[in-house]
């Protein structure tokens, strides 16, 4: 282990710093750390002290950016420079620059990277009194967001402590963002491509109120929650769009086949039914194609995503008056409702249940119909893994 955990990289990107990055770097070189990677992301000439201070210890590459890139743009500098200058590393460690991370904690996350052979998340306890409001309402927001919109359970998405297998640094080159967005979209992308991680507790550290972060509030959290909230939101639009299609479709049916047959028979069920079933199906082939091509983009075969969804579909439509009349029955029984708001129960119930249907329905598409599978999934390749499968 402790010569596995020699190989380790620290990489600390950072932005204008001040005096706690020379300490934050020696803090690392003290707790066994043999290679520190700093990346000055356009910081400017007032800084270049800062960065020549950390250059100055043995095992420490100073990279640098010319101009602002932003913090994931220099993490990927610096795991392009691992991939390509250090053959013998066993993986990397993401730190901050600001002296959030103590030491001790970048080697846990270190050591149980290597033992674990997953990535490994520090994560901090929001529950604690000195937490930043600003920083524990956005963590618990955005956990609360990533936990109902994503189907991840995550106690810290903020967290930039993240320790990464040498043989996944590949597949984290390729998630998307260079700015703040990039810590969310490699999260994002251990569901898509069920890449292994775990959480490791860490010392709740935050100075001067993380005063000195340069995340940008508006900015960066809509870049942030855009990326988490883009399948929903493109999901409801193809919802919102296969209405309007089957909605088109149903009329011009009726029109033709009421042109055919004659106007006397508007009523008729069979030509109703008809009607309703060629809308419903054409609609639903525009569901399949949009959720699969646009909407979660997915990596599985085709033809088993649309036997999934409509194993789900038909049942769950099949439900859904069902269960309104239902609700219906159990709030005139029971008297769920004040007597002035129960005689518009049915304006108030049959969109709850629609809502609960199409949340369940989305659920089910995103865990189950559009899974990533192992074809597409992230093949590991490291030492441990090849013993692992000729059994040694």
């Amino acid at each position: 282990m402790n010569d596995e955990f020699s190989k380790v990289v620290a990489v600390v990107p950072s932005l204008s710093p001040d005096e706690k990055l020379p300490n934050t770097v020696k803090g690392l070189l003290d707790a066994g750390f043999r290679r520190v990677i700093v990346v000055d992301d356009g910081s400017g000439a007032e800084y270049r002290h800062r960065f020549e201070e950390c250059a100055a210890h043995a095992g420490v590459t100073l990279l640098r950016h010319a101009v602002n890139k932003g913090k994931g743009a220099a993490m990927k500098t610096a795991f392009s420079h691992v991939l390509a200058e250090m053959p013998d590393c066993t993986g990397v460690v993401t730190v901050d620059g600001d002296g959030q991370h103590r030491p001790e904690d970048c080697r846990n996350c270190s050591e149980a990277m290597l033992r674990d052979d997953k990535i490994v998340l520090g994560v901090r306890d929001f529950t604690l009194p000195d937490v930043p409001k600003r920083s524990r309402r956005g963590n618990h927001v955005t956990s609360a967001v990533f936990r109902i919109f994503c189907g991840m359970k995550l106690s810290d998405t903020q967290t930039g402590l993240r320790a990464i297998p040498i043989d996944l640094l590949p597949q984290i080159l390729e998630v998307k963002g260079d700015r703040y967005e990039f810590e969310t979209q490699m999260l994002l992308d251990f569901k898509t491509y069920s890449i292994p991680y775990e959480e490791v507790k860490i010392e709740t550290v935050y100075i001067e109120e993380n005063q000195t972060s340069h995340f940008r509030v508006v900015r960066d959290s809509f870049r942030i929650y855009k990326m988490i909230l883009a399948h929903f939101l493109k999901y409801s639009a193809t919802s919102v769009g296969s209405f309007f299609l089957e909605e088109g479709i149903l009329a011009l049916v009726l029109f033709i086949l009421l042109s055919a047959t004659g106007e006397t028979n508007k009523n008729d069920l069979g030509i109703n039914a008809v009607a309703f079933l060629i809308a419903r199906f054409s609609s639903s082939v525009f569901n399949v194609l949009m959720n699969y091509f646009v909407v979660f983009k997915a990596k599985c075969s085709f033809w088993k995503a649309a036997l999934k969804y409509y194993a789900i579909c038909i049942p769950l439509a099949a439900v859904q008056l069902p269960l309104i009349l239902l609700s219906l029955k159990g709030v005139n029984q029971w008297g769920f409702l004040p007597p002035q708001v129960e005689k518009y129960a049915q304006l108030i119930i049959q969109p709850l249940v629609q809502v609960i249907l199409f949340l369940a329905t989305y659920g089910l598409q995103q865990e189950w119909v559009y899974k990533t599978d192992k074809k597409h999934q992230v093949h590991r390749g490291t030492k441990k893994n090849a013993e692992k499968d000729t059994g040694k």
